[in-house]
């Protein structure tokens, strides 16, 4: 298949004050490739202040070539995988809406393709 590059948004809040955050991240379709930040960065850094939980990830259209994403956390491999088709817009059940995860202050989160 071709890959087709697609767009997604991880929304975070903070656990203390209820603070939104939202990353939009562009995604190349290709795997073992990072998502990317529009200052060009692989890697969501979570800000210092508090713990953030990750509440949304929206997937618009998804890839053609990749099937999810691997969390990494920190530079190391995590269990969690983001389904891409899961998370897509029209879902009214998105998993990290119906689950949300809690990350560290400072944390560094990676998302990489996978098939």
């Amino acid at each position: 298949m071709a890959a087709a590059a697609f767009v997604e948004t991880a929304i975070f809040r903070g656990v203390r004050n209820g603070r939104i955050i939202h990353y939009p991240l562009t995604v190349t379709d290709i795997a073992a490739a990072y998502a990317i930040s529009p200052d060009g960065s692989d890697t969501i850094t979570i800000p210092s202040d508090q713990d953030y939980a990750m509440i949304d990830m929206i997937v618009v259209t998804g890839g053609t070539d990749t099937n999810f994403q691997l969390l990494f956390l920190n530079g190391l491999a995590t269990p969690l995988q983001i389904s891409n088709k899961s998370n897509l817009n029209t879902s009214n059940f998105r998993q990290f809406a119906t689950a949300p995860v809690t990350f560290g202050a400072g944390s560094r989160l990676k998302l990489k393709q996978s098939a």
